[in-house]
């Protein structure tokens, strides 16, 4: 009974400190790596994230932006940081859609040396890629895909791999929102056919915090005809205004 206790013991002694050392390794084993926050793609097995992308529109700002910002979270893994790491990005060209001048890349990017807290795995930093308005991009329902890849700089490595890549859409409108459904009480009953153009005003003159959604019109529907009648209001106090299909900008209410 002793020499079974004794060699429970042992074992679970061996198992503690493999288990501390494996989470070490992930950490300081020096293997300094750099990769995006989120998935380009699935995980692989036995991962269970799923692949995301970085969405960006040009609907969201005044009429006369040209260029916006997406901002890119990276991820460091390794060694403390003790100096800046710079890193560069290259296009993929097989998924990438977006011209060359409808977006512009650094030379170089950094990852700024920060502090590894005790029980992290990583660190991160956000980059900013620029994205540029063109006249065929005002034309595109969905959109251009930029599709890039982290170039590390020597010393360092890539990460995972689901995550060495970053998908980035940029788009001149802004996707139909849930509760904007075609035939749904929103357009029978309170705004009427949906444009983007209807979308852009409503949201710049009556709801410029977006907080008209499907919980607003089930539970507070006083609330959401209130913004539908503020808009109504703006409509009348500037009339004459067309979507981006010529059509008088009206509501239902």
């Amino acid at each position: 009974m002793m020499k079974r206790y004794l060699y429970f013991m042992i074992m679970l002694m061996f198992l503690s400190f493999f288990s501390c050392n494996e989470d070490d390794i992930k950490v300081f084993d020096g293997q300094a790596q750099l990769y995006f926050d989120k998935f380009y793609m699935n995980a692989l097995q036995p991962g269970t994230e799923g692949a995301d992308s970085t969405v960006m529109s040009f609907f969201f700002y005044p009429d006369d932006t040209k260029t916006i910002e997406a901002e890119v979270v990276v991820n460091y893994s390794g060694l403390p940081l003790t100096a800046d790491i710079p890193f560069g990005l290259k296009v993929i060209s097989e998924g990438t859609t977006a011209n060359e001048d409808e977006y512009d890349l650094d030379d170089q990017y950094v990852f700024h040396a920060k502090p590894l807290l005790e029980g992290q795995l990583d660190i991160q930093d956000t980059i900013k890629i620029r994205l540029n308005l063109s006249e065929r991009l005002k034309k595109m329902e969905k959109g251009v895909r930029l599709f890039v890849e982290l170039v590390p700089g020597e010393g360092i490595g890539l990460g995972q791999y689901e995550r060495r890549r970053a998908v980035i859409i940029s788009s001149y409108v802004a996707e139909r929102p849930d509760w904007w459904k075609e035939n749904g009480e929103v357009e029978l009953t309170l705004l009427g056919k949906f444009s983007n153009t209807k979308y852009k005003l409503f949201v710049e003159h009556a709801d410029p915090g977006m907080t008209m959604d499907e919980k607003m019109i089930e539970e507070r529907p006083d609330l959401a005809i209130g913004l539908v009648l503020k808009f109504k209001e703006w409509l009348i106090a500037n009339p004459g205004q067309k979507d981006e299909y010529g059509n008088d900008i009206t509501v239902v209410i």
